[in-house]
């Protein structure tokens, strides 16, 4: 992605993808993203998940299996995405890590599982979770921020410990410590053409969202509610930003609706987004608004 990275009049770096590129994208197989938890012990500048931004909240596994069975009775489901990706935030807060693991591995038997973690908690987590990650043949991906940490060895401990891991890409694909972030571009006044947006969105049908009993096309539509409370902003989903899990027949049914534009589409300037070197957050707007 590469060639998707230039530099605007003023000399800061912006992403720009065109709609050949878009296409793309769609054509890859979707990623189901879960919010284990929301917030993060890592304040990241700009997170597209809104970490440093959210109240202290855990995935609630009564929800969770229940969404599990609704989506192993679709027919296929477990082939049509490229993987259920337990994430955040920092999944390695949720008291009950290791349950999530094995929940998801015992209801999805088949599906590709991985585990993202900025790893700073890894070193913490005794052998029943390591146990549960490699006989729920779980690949551990590790974000390798730009922080006191030794990345190398921690990889090392893990796959000791019988762990598949890989290293996680920054969005932009530019290198693997994640030095480059993508700042989004948040028009919370909603002004923008809603298929011209999502024909020139990153995230939109290729990072879905398993949240609140449906899926969602990206993280902005599942979980701006953070952004709303953090900031005064007024965002409003619609039913038809959602697709609710009792609704789904078959894998068509999600097809079709990752590829249209939806009515939260109106809040993303996507021609505007930038990217950013990697620091703290100071949980201003402006690290996400346009």
């Amino acid at each position: 992605m590469h060639d998707n990275i230039g530099r605007s009049d003023s000399g800061s770096k912006t992403f720009c993808m065109d709609f050949s590129e878009r296409m793309r994208t769609l054509a890859l197989a979707p990623a189901l993203d879960v919010h284990v938890a929301d917030h993060c012990n890592l304040r990241c500048k700009g997170c597209v998940h809104f970490a440093p931004l959210a109240q202290k909240r855990f995935l609630d596994l009564d929800a969770y299996e229940a969404d599990l069975c609704a989506i192993g009775a679709v027919p296929r489901i477990e082939s049509y995405f490229r993987g259920l990706f337990l994430m955040g935030g920092e999944p390695l807060l949720h008291p009950r890590a290791t349950d999530v693991i094995t929940l998801t591995r015992r209801l999805l038997p088949h599906i590709r599982i991985v585990l993202a973690t900025n790893g700073i908690l890894l070193r913490r987590m005794g052998d029943e979770f390591w146990d549960a990650l490699v006989s729920c043949d779980v690949e551990l991906h590790l974000s390798s921020y730009p922080i006191n940490m030794d990345y190398d060895s921690l990889a090392k401990m893990a796959r000791d410990r019988g762990a598949n891991v890989d290293f996680a890409m920054d969005l932009t694909g530019r290198d693997a410590a994640k030095q480059a972030f993508l700042k989004l571009a948040i028009d919370p006044e909603g002004r923008q053409d809603p298929l011209r947006s999502f024909n020139s969105c990153f995230f939109g049908g290729s990072f879905m969202q398993l949240a609140n009993g449906s899926i969602w096309n990206c993280q902005v539509a599942a979980h701006h509610a953070t952004l709303d409370e953090a900031f005064g902003w007024k965002m409003a989903s619609e039913p038809a930003d959602e697709l609710p899990l009792s609704s789904i027949a078959s894998i068509d049914d999600i097809e079709s609706f990752r590829r249209s534009a939806h009515p939260m589409c109106r809040y993303c300037a996507n021609d505007q987004m930038g990217i950013v070197t990697w620091c703290r957050s100071r949980r201003d707007e402006s690290e996400w608004r346009a």
